[in-house]
């Protein structure tokens, strides 16, 4: 869709300065002469139709794409097609592969420069690659099989790249082949996104040196007023300057993985529902599914249908793994969400004070295990004019409990270790995965996920003969004391593990008498349940919207069908905003025209976070500008240095609209006062203020002076983000894309933006695809859309083509499946 991708630098380079035209003009004309090669550089675009031979493979594979670019793979065996996944993944997605393995290797600074050594030093700490060394042998042969030739594939494909994509030409480096250790760490690489708790903990440690505990539950209101405490006596507390190192390495992490790869981000999570057949039209289960992850461009997901002698699935899988994370095969189908589970611990490690190259274990010291990484930094361009970098030399600690993470950013004053389910040998998880492509029933789909050790899910399950399940799976630690919300002493095993959640004992249901079953990150277990899992749910009113949906759609005995799924995946209401708007409406008191117009449309809104909505606009600006003066001003006193500041934002904007709400009309918060109007720091006059200022915004980003003109998605954008060329002007206009969206983090159809004072509200974590499927008897439907498109090669037509009709939440049918007309979600 190249129109459409320079329809974006054009509209920029008209509203720019006179100047800025013309030195984008050139530039522009510079790049447009590439396109003059796109005849030569589209001849190593994949065909639509191709017959893979060669070694590696038992007999001749055929591969079919469809009109948008998805796969459909014919092959003999099973491990035929396990290979031409890696191939057409090769051939879609190549410069992501290699993207990845410098990730999971810790070598991007080889091709970046050194403003990624921070993340270098981090993975290469973590040793992803050497914890899948570890769980190799753990795996069937069977699943040993199906990694060996996928990599065959993936790396046939690569020697046959006659034109490689733009991004190796620009930088200059070249892919190198792929191994079965790969698929393995970049599975971990996964995990540890969707789990990555850790940091959660750091930021509980270092606001609770600060904060008073009142000004402390606002941030973490689950967490026990004892949690910060639980480092014992025998840690200190850190000092003064101690506690700024700490937020000032915390960030410098954080900002480095969320910036360079969008890990970590705020708000991962996903929405997943399940529907028995005795509530559908046709008798068929349903399932629906739509990860929320970072937005990227090429989307982390890629949809692709594969056949073997056994083998029989389609869905969506990730590139780097020759599996179908989510979808079906000819018998059930599946999808999940994050469990939100806590499975990483921070342990502090006491030195010993004669030989600081051993620690405490029991009342014996032993060493360190260590080494020396050796990290190559590329010279900064143009190469010519400039010295080249020294490679840096980082030694890389770890104890009995995992590797020292505190060594890079100085964050504690003792070292501190990261224990992590993922990283203990033997881990089995592409084990689960690779068993449940062949799972047909019920017991074979639990018997397969035994095996998952991380990521932790919330599992959905429909079969063909209309029943339903949900599944808890992945090791959860179970501990001695404590919960693993705060960093813990590890010098001995007061705070070590007793075991695991035992996999009998993890949560699941099937065939519930309601016929419903929900999961939006929300509280999977009532207090009852015997075992911690987390204290990090989601704000229940995604979980409650879609269950309110569905008990409506079969009130007075009516039945669902596929495009009901589709419906309420593209819902927009926010049940949270809706309780808040009802309260403020009551309460405040507007001091001119001008807010007495904003607050009668805010009275009469429903939460419809809708692109197209007005009050929606009013809304969030209000609620942006409100934290900022609630949090962020007050918090300045505590971190006031320049590399505080995304510490600052981190906290301001976690504290959600069920914070808020409780802050507004609790009657005894530490943030405003209920008493006379008059007082500056009243609620009320809070409120008045910020709704000013936030109507100030909303006409400065919007360029519209009427309220009459104002939307939502005037003001916030998702972008897709590229790496590395989302930094690099003007390639960022070619390779990333930005689309106007609606949403909030509490709506079905999430958007989970941060808010910019210059740029209004970024959505860089959202929905990543969307499957609705119908198992059927005798048929099975299945829709699907992807967020970009289906490759990463900037040149082909399926780079970016899905990124529109995923923004109107319209779905498209999977090759094979019934239903091929393409369906639109009713808006």
């Amino acid at each position: 869709m190249k129109h459409a991708m320079l329809s974006t630098p054009l509209k920029f380079l008209k509203d720019s300065p006179l100047l800025v035209r013309f030195v984008l003009f050139l530039v522009l004309l510079v790049f447009g002469s590439r396109w003059l090669f796109n005849a030569y550089l589209d001849s190593d675009l994949p065909p639509d139709q191709q017959t893979l031979t060669g070694a590696g493979l038992t007999a001749p594979v055929r591969v079919q794409r469809d009109a948008h670019g998805v796969p459909s793979i014919e092959a003999r065996t099973d491990n035929d097609a396990f290979y031409a996944i890696g191939y057409v993944h090769a051939q879609d997605r190549l410069w992501q592969l290699e993207l990845q393995r410098r990730m999971i290797h810790g070598e991007l600074s080889e091709a970046f420069g050194k403003t990624t050594v921070t993340s270098d030093i981090f993975f290469r700490t973590l040793d992803l690659y050497g914890a899948a060394r570890t769980a190799w042998p753990a795996l069937s042969p069977q699943a040993q099989a199906s990694l060996k030739s996928y990599t065959l594939g993936l790396n046939a494909a690569l020697a046959a790249t006659r034109v490689l994509p733009v991004e190796f030409g620009i930088l200059g480096v070249k892919p190198r082949p792929w191994t079965e250790l790969d698929c393995l760490a970049w599975l971990k690489m996964f995990a540890f996104n969707l789990g990555g708790n850790y940091s959660s903990e750091i930021t509980r440690f270092v606001a609770s040196q600060k904060l008073p505990e009142a000004k402390l539950r606002t941030f973490f209101p689950d967490y026990p007023a004892s949690g910060p405490t639980t480092v014992s006596t025998d840690a200190p507390r850190l000092s003064a300057d101690a506690a700024d190192r700490a937020v000032e390495g915390l960030v410098a992490l954080q900002d480095a993985l969320q910036h360079d790869f969008q890990l970590g981000l705020k708000g991962r999570g996903s929405n997943a529902w399940a529907v028995s057949g005795r509530h559908t039209a046709d008798g068929a289960a349903l399932l629906a599914t739509d990860p929320h992850l970072a937005l990227q461009i090429p989307s982390i997901w890629y949809a692709i249908r594969a056949r073997g002698d056994k083998l029989d699935v389609a869905g969506m899988g990730l590139a780097g793994l020759p599996i179908v994370f989510s979808g079906r095969n000819d018998r059930i189908s599946w999808g999940g969400t994050s469990m939100m589970a806590d499975t990483q611990d921070l342990m502090l490690e006491r030195l010993d004070p004669l030989d600081p190259t051993r620690y405490e274990d029991n009342g014996r010291m032993r060493p360190f295990e260590q080494r020396t990484e050796t990290i190559a930094i590329k010279t900064r361009p143009p190469e010519l004019l400039n010295a080249p970098y020294r490679p840096i030399k980082a030694l890389v600690r770890s104890t009995r409990h995992g590797p020292v993470i505190s060594d890079q950013f100085q964050v504690f004053e003792q070292p501190v270790t990261m224990r992590w389910v993922a990283l203990e040998p033997g881990d089995t998880s592409y084990e689960a995965l690779f068993r449940v492509q062949y799972a047909g029933d019920w017991a074979t789909f639990t018997d397969a996920w035994r095996h998952l050790v991380a990521p932790a899910m919330n599992l959905m399950y429909a079969d063909r003969g209309g029943n339903i399940g949900y599944l808890g799976a992945g090791r959860i630690p179970v501990r001695k004391q404590g919960q693993g919300m705060a960093p813990v002493p590890g010098w001995n095993d007061d705070f070590g593990l007793k075991g695991y959640v035992p996999f009998e004992a993890l949560p699941r249901a099937y065939n519930p008498p309601s016929g419903f079953l929900v999961n939006a990150n929300n509280k999977v277990v009532d207090d009852r349940y015997p075992y911690f899992i987390s204290s990090e749910w989601s704000e229940p009113a995604r979980a409650q919207r879609i269950l309110d949906l569905l008990q409506a759609g079969v009130r007075d005995g009516r039945r669902l069908t596929v495009q009901d799924m589709e419906r309420i995946q593209a819902d927009s209401i926010d049940l949270a905003a809706a309780d808040l708007v009802r309260d403020l409406g009551n309460r405040f008191k507007p001091l001119d025209a001008d807010q007495a117009r904003a607050i009668d449309l805010i009275r009469r809104w429903n939460g419809d976070m809708g692109g197209d909505n007005q009050a929606a606009a009013i809304f969030n600006m209000w609620m942006a500008h409100l934290r900022k003066h609630l949090f962020h001003d007050k918090l300045q006193w505590y971190w006031n240095k320049p590399g505080q500041a995304s510490y600052l934002q981190h906290l301001t904007q976690s504290v959600g609209l069920d914070g808020l709400h409780e802050i507004l009309t609790s009657g005894n918060s530490p943030w405003c006062g209920q008493g006379d109007d008059a007082t500056p720091d009243s609620c009320n006059a809070i409120l008045q203020r910020t709704l000013r200022s936030a109507l100030i915004d909303i006409r400065k980003l919007s360029r519209e002076q009427s309220m009459d003109d104002w939307r939502w998605d005037q003001l916030q954008r998702s972008v897709y983000v590229h790496r590395p060329f989302s930094d690099v002007p003007p390639l960022n206009l070619l390779f990333e894309q930005r689309v106007p969206v609606g949403g909030s983090p509490n709506t079905i159809n999430v958007a989970a933006p941060r808010f910019d004072d210059k740029k209004g509200f970024v959505q860089g974590l959202g929905s990543s695809s969307r499957q609705v499927i119908s198992m059927g008897r005798d048929r099975v439907v299945h829709h699907y859309m992807n967020c970009t498109g289906q490759s990463g090669n900037v040149i082909s037509p399926h780079y970016d083509d899905m990124v529109e009709p995923f923004s109107k939440v319209e779905f498209l049918a999977f090759p094979g499946s019934a239903g091929s007309t393409p369906s639109e979600a009713a808006r």
